[in-house]
C-alpha cells in the first residue's frame, strides 16, 4: 500500500494498525529496547514484516532510527516508559535537524494509574492518582505531535494524523501506547477525513518567481547557498535544474553537505563564513545576490555568524516561507517555490568559479615510514570514497575535516547542528541498515566512540559491515585549542581490540600512512565484515578545516 491508503477496513487491533501504517510509509526496520510496558507491542513487531533491531540502550536506538529516517524518509524507535526517557537527546537532535522520527513508548495500563499504586519506572510520587504524564511532558518540547492511544475509537485518527505530520513536516513525533491497549480492537474507516494542508497561492508563487528572476537580471555574481531542507524534501534535482539553467554556482551548508553531487562543475564547496576554504571565500565574497535555500542560519553553518551572503540582495526560502528582500510570501510552499524556479528563462550567466572537484588532490600516495596525520587521513579518504560509500561522522575533527571532502550526492550524514558527541557509531549502524548495498564508513573520535561503542554489538548481531575509523587523539581534541585542561583527557582504550570483545569483525591499529592505506584497502575489499580501524594521532594534530574552526572559535571563548 502507499502512504495515502488505509491499511484495512476489517477489524484489527491498535498495535497492528500502527505497524501497518508505519509499513505503508516505508518503514522496514524499528530500533529499540524491550521492556514490560512495551513488550506486548514488541511481540507484535516480531510477527510483522517490520524487523525489530535490538539496541544496547534507548538513546542509541534513537540515533540509529534518526539516521535510518534521514535515508528512508521515516524511522522509528521503540522504548518502555520512564527509563526510556534517556532517548530525549536523540529526539532533540532529530527535532532541530529535521528528521522524521517516530518514538513509540509503552505505558502503564489505563486502569493501573488510577489505583494510586507506586508502579516501577514511573516518575509520579507514590500515592499520586492519575496517569503519569512526565515523559510525555518532556518529549512534548522536542516533538511536533503527541498521541496517546488509550481510546480505541480515536486510535485511527491519532495514528494517521501523527504519522502524517511526522512525514510531511520532517520532525519527530511521540506515540504512547498503554500496555492494555495494544490488543484493543478497532475497525479502521477508509473514509476517515484526511488532514488538510495549506496550499500555495498561485498568484503569490508567480510574483515570487518573477521577483527572483528580476533580481538575477540585475546581478553579476549570484550564488546559491543550499541547505539540508532541500535534501530532506527531495528537492535536490529541482535546485540543480534551476542552477544549470542559469549557470549559478552552488555552495552548501555543512548540515546540507552532499545536497547535490559535489563533483558537479557548479559546486564550489561548503560555505561556513570565515571557516570556509579560501577558494570558497574567494567566490562568495564577490556575491551580490544570494539565494539562501533551506539553510539553517546557525552558528556552525554560518561560521560563528561570519557568513555575509545573506547581507546582500537576498532570497531566503525554506519550509517557513519565502522572503525576497523586504517582501514576504508566507503562503508559498517551499516545494512549489523550488520546483517553479527553473521554469523561468534559461539565460546562463557563465560565471567563472572554481569547482570543488577541480581542487581534489592527486590520488593518495602513502609515504614510506611516515607517521599518519589528521590531514593525511582525509587525503586518503578522498581517494578511498566513491559512489559505493556512505560517510557518517561524529562531532569534532572527524566532522570538520570531512567538510573539505568532495563527495557524491546524499552520501554524508552528521549531527552538524546539534553537535552531539556519540552519534557517529550508532548513526553508521542505522545507515547501514537502511543502505544494505552501500559500504558505510563511520568516522569517529575516541571520546565520542567511548560513549556509544556498544552499538557495534548490534552491528555484529545483525551481520552489518560498517567500517568504523577511530581517530585516537587521546581525548576531546575539539576542546583543546579552546581551553586546555585535564578535563580533556580520557582513558586510552585498545580500540582495535573491540572486535575481540564483541566476537565479530576485524580490528586494525595504524600509525603510518602505509598502514592506513593498507587497512582501508583490506577493509574495502572484505565485504560482509565489520572493521574497526584505530588511527594513532597526536593530541594537537588537526585537519586544516579543524584549524580554521579553532582559530575562529577561540576568539569567542
Amino acid at each position: 500500500m502507499t502512504e495515502d491508503t488505509k491499511s484495512s477496513t476489517s477489524t484489527t487491533i491498535i498495535g497492528q494498525y500502527l505497524l501497518d501504517r508505519l509499513y505503508d510509509y516505508g518503514l522496514r526496520h524499528m530500533f529499540g529496547i524491550p521492556g514490560d510496558y512495551i513488550i506486548r507491542f514488541n511481540k507484535l513487531v516480531e510477527e510483522h514484516p517490520i524487523e525489530f533491531i535490538n539496541a544496547t540502550r534507548e538513546n542509541t536506538a534513537g540515533y540509529m532510527a534518526d539516521a535510518y529516517a534521514r535515508i528512508q524518509g521515516i524511522g522509528a524507535a521503540c522504548i518502555t516508559y520512564g527509563v526510556g526517557i534517556n532517548i530525549v537527546n536523540a529526539v532533540s537532535q532529530a527535532y532541530v535537524e529535521g528528521s522524521p522520527l517516530v518514538i513509540i513508548s509503552g505505558a502503564m495500563g489505563t486502569q493501573e494509574g488510577r489505583k494510586g499504586n507506586a508502579l516501577h519506572h514511573l516518575i509520579n510520587e507514590p500515592g499520586d492518582c492519575g496517569l503519569d504524564t512526565t515523559q510525555r511532558d518532556i518529549l512534548r518540547h522536542v516533538t511536533i505531535s503527541q498521541a496517546i492511544l488509550d481510546d480505541p475509537f480515536l486510535a485511527q485518527l491519532h495514528i494517521d494524523t501523527t504519522l502524517d505530520q511526522c512525514v510531511h513536516e520532517k520532525k519527530p513525533v511521540y506515540i504512547e501506547l498503554p500496555r492494555d491497549c495494544v490488543h484493543a480492537q478497532i475497525t479502521p474507516s477508509p473514509d476517515w477525513p484526511v488532514q488538510g494542508r495549506p496550499e500555495t497561492n498561485p498568484k503569490a508563487l508567480d510574483a515570487a518567481i518573477a521577483e527572483v528572476h528580476q533580481a538575477l537580471e540585475t546581478s553579476k555574481y549570484p550564488i546559491i547557498w543550499a541547505g539540508h531542507e532541500v535534501r530532506n524534501r527531495g528537492l535536490s534535482q529541482a535546485l540543480l535544474r534551476f542552477a544549470e539553467a542559469r549557470g549559478i554556482p552552488i555552495v552548501s551548508s555543512l548540515l546540507g553537505k552532499t545536497v547535490i553531487d559535489e563533483h558537479h562543475p557548479l559546486f564550489v564547496g561548503v560555505y561556513q563564513g570565515e571557516m570556509s576554504r579560501p577558494e570558497v571565500l574567494e567566490v562568495t565574497q564577490k556575491c551580490d545576490c544570494a539565494l539562501v535555500l533551506g539553510v539553517m542560519l546557525s552558528d556552525i553553518d554560518t561560521g560563528m555568524f561570519t557568513a555575509d551572503l545573506y547581507e546582500f540582495k537576498q532570497v531566503v526560502a525554506g519550509p517557513q516561507g519565502v522572503s525576497i528582500g523586504y517582501h514576504c510570501y508566507p503562503d508559498v510552499r517551499f516545494e512549489d517555490f523550488l520546483n517553479g524556479l527553473w521554469r523561468g528563462p534559461a539565460v546562463p550567466l557563465k560565471l567563472n568559479a572554481p569547482s570543488a572537484s577541480s581542487l581534489i588532490p592527486e590520488a593518495f600516495e602513502a609515504k614510506a615510514e611516515t607517521a599518519i596525520t589528521s590531514k593525511r587521513v582525509f587525503d586518503a579518504l578522498q581517494s578511498f570514497l566513491d559512489d559505493d560509500c556512505f560517510l557518517v561522522t561524529d562531532v569534532g575533527d572527524c566532522l570538520f575535516g570531512a567538510t573539505d571532502l568532495v563527495l557524491h550526492e546524499n552520501s554524508f550524514m552528521a549531527s552538524a547542528y546539534f553537535a552531539t558527541l556519540g552519534f557517529g557509531t550508532p548513526g553508521a549502524v542505522g545507515a547501514q541498515v537502511a543502505l544494505p548495498n552501500k559500504r558505510v564508513i563511520g568516522l569517529v573520535g575516541d571520546g565520542a566512540f567511548q560513549m556509544t561503542a556498544t552499538e557495534l554489538s548490534t552491528a555484529a548481531r545483525y551481520g552489518l559491515d560498517p567500517i568504523i575509523i577511530v581517530l585516537n587523539n587521546h581525548g576531546y581534541g575539539t576542546e583543546r585549542p579552546l581551553l586546555e585542561g585535564a578535563f580533556n583527557d580520557i582513558q586510552n582504550w585498545n580500540y582495535s581490540k573491540i572486535p575481540d570483545v564483541i566476537g565479530a569483525g576485524v580490528g586494525l591499529r595504524v600509525t603510518t600512512e602505509e598502514e592506513f592505506r593498507d587497512a582501508l584497502t583490506r577493509a574495502r575489499a572484505d565485504r560482509g565484515t565489520l572493521y574497526v580501524i584505530e588511527v594513532e594521532l597526536g593530541k594537537t594534530d588537526f585537519s586544516p578545516a579543524m584549524e580554521r574552526f579553532s582559530a575562529l572559535v577561540s576568539k569567542r571563548i
